[in-house]
């Protein structure tokens, strides 16, 4: 059963993860209780609020970062999440996801947060950390404060939790999977197997959370490599999990989204990112991460 948040309150937990299974449960969601969702904001805008209403609750993703194409860049990171009462504008930016670089961010009034990370440095981010082989990057603090998890390194190629989960590290040596990218309330990107040889390569899966992380990619010569799966994320729409993408012929798939699953890997390109955030999957082709949505309560 989910408990949802009274008006004014503020979750300290918002989920639990397991990353070993690749799924994530809640044990409360941040929508509000006794109010309705009234829009779903998809893209930059002109909001209408009824003139009686002076504030509103409003739970705000930003864009999910893309998956690469070939070894260089991983699964992307999801993008970050924030939540809250604000004054009712009558604007707002609502984030793109990306592809191999930061998604956008998403703003309604008070409310934001960036999108998911980048393997290059420089921008900070309050989502999920990139998978790379090179410049994995370290999850980001969210708008209440949570840490992030902290990158993958030699020594643990996993990303580690926190509330954006670390970008995982690729792995370069034939038949060693890539990382896991890290679980949280955004998930981490996963990173890639691409060491040459005849061994089975086999890219990591992306981190879960409220929004997933993409999938990493399997690359060699062989013809049995296997991508990693998109990690799952919870729809706040339905309040119904949302299941990451599926791998397809080494290609990863796209971490679902707060109004979406991620999509599935096609043979001949990783999978993109669900609607709210998720992060798009590793591939022949770079994936892009899912677009950002505002959802308004009163």
């Amino acid at each position: 059963m989910h408990k949802q948040l009274k008006a004014g309150e503020v979750s300290t937990q918002v989920s639990s993860w397991f990353p070993s299974s690749n799924f994530v449960t809640t044990d409360s969601t941040i929508t509000p209780y006794g109010l309705q969702l009234r829009q779903t904001l998809l893209s930059t805008g002109t909001v209408k609020i009824p003139s009686d209403i002076k504030w509103v609750y409003a739970i705000v993703a930003g864009g999910g970062s893309g998956g690469g194409a070939g070894t260089l860049i991983g699964g992307g990171g999801a993008g970050g999440l924030a939540w809250g009462w604000t004054p009712a504008v009558p604007t707002c930016i609502v984030g793109a996801g990306n592809t191999g670089s930061f998604g956008g961010y998403t703003r309604y009034g008070s409310i934001f947060t960036n999108g998911g990370g980048s393997y290059n440095a420089g921008q900070t981010m309050t989502g999920g950390g990139q998978g790379s082989n090179i410049n994995q990057t370290a999850g980001g603090t969210n708008y209440w404060g949570m840490p992030g998890g902290a990158a993958g390194s030699a020594a643990n190629l996993n990303g580690s939790n926190g509330s954006g989960g670390g970008g995982a590290l690729s792995s370069n040596v034939n038949g060693v999977s890539g990382g896991n990218g890290g679980s949280g309330i955004s998930g981490g990107g996963a990173g890639n197997s691409y060491g040459a040889g005849s061994l089975t390569n086999t890219g990591g899966n992306g981190g879960a959370g409220m929004i997933g992380g993409g999938g990493g990619m399997g690359l060699n010569s062989s013809t049995l490599n296997i991508g990693g799966a998109g990690g799952n994320g919870f729809n706040l729409i339905t309040n119904t999990i949302s299941i990451g993408g599926a791998q397809n012929n080494g290609n990863g798939g796209g971490g679902a989204g707060i109004a979406g699953n991620g999509k599935d890997a096609t043979l001949t390109n990783s999978g993109a990112g669900g609607l709210g955030g998720g992060g798009g999957g590793a591939g022949t082709i770079g994936a892009y991460g899912g677009n950002g949505v505002i959802l308004l309560y009163y």
